[in-house]
């Protein structure tokens, strides 16, 4: 037999199927990698399902609504010295619509300026007290206790008035919202309650997180 006609040897076939199988993990890689550098830069969720991040009480996905439900002076003394929104931190999605419910224990009223007493930014610019289906655009400014305000960024002027508790029974303010434009933006009450809890994140001031809905 001719050494032109002996079959090839097999080391050699073996380092051809390891070149192939190598380069077939760097074009996945690759791949894997593009993927993600184009979702990050145009906000595709990186999954298969759904990229919305829960917030309290809600669902996600399917354009909402989302539901959000927050308490003012809720525990453990509904009066407390201390106001505190509860939660102060929290996310929400894109493009879905947002139904806010805030359940305010304060019976305390404080002094604001009269812009603080008006709704701006929520859907129809309206809020909604204990179950009404009747908005109100405004509230009186001898009867608010508290404020959700944002004063920078693209939802600067957004504002809710949360009119005081009675002495018997919380008020519940309900309001509808859309946030478009993702980011961390902090929000804070404009009724002067507590010194402390004005000036501290987590109280009557906290962060409002927008992410890719």
């Amino acid at each position: 037999m001719t050494e032109e006609s002996q079959p090839k040897s097999r080391s050699h076939s073996k380092i051809e199927g390891s070149t192939l199988a190598w380069g077939l993990v760097v074009i996945v890689v690759t791949g894997i990698i593009t993927w993600f550098a184009f979702a990050a830069a145009y906000g595709v969720g990186v999954g298969s399902g759904n990229s919305n991040t829960p917030t309290k009480g809600g669902t996600t996905g399917g354009g909402g609504p989302d539901y959000i439900y927050m308490a003012i002076n809720a525990n453990p003394d509904r009066n407390q010295s201390t106001d505190q929104y509860t939660p102060a931190n929290f996310t929400v999605p894109t493009h879905t619509l947002l139904i806010f419910q805030i359940t305010n224990y304060d019976n305390g009223e404080n002094p604001i300026a009269p812009i603080y007493s008006q709704m701006n930014g929520t859907v129809g610019n309206l809020e909604y007290l204990n179950g009404s289906t009747t908005g109100v655009s405004s509230v009186p400014v001898t009867s608010v206790a508290h404020t959700f305000t944002i004063l920078k960024g693209p939802y600067a002027g957004f504002n809710v008035a949360m009119p005081a508790a009675s002495t018997t029974s919380p008020t519940v303010v309900t309001f509808e919202a859309y946030f478009n434009s993702t980011g961390s933006f902090v929000w804070q009450c404009m009724a002067p309650c507590d010194s402390p809890s004005m000036a501290s994140l987590g109280f009557m001031m906290g962060t409002m997180t927008v992410v890719n809905g």
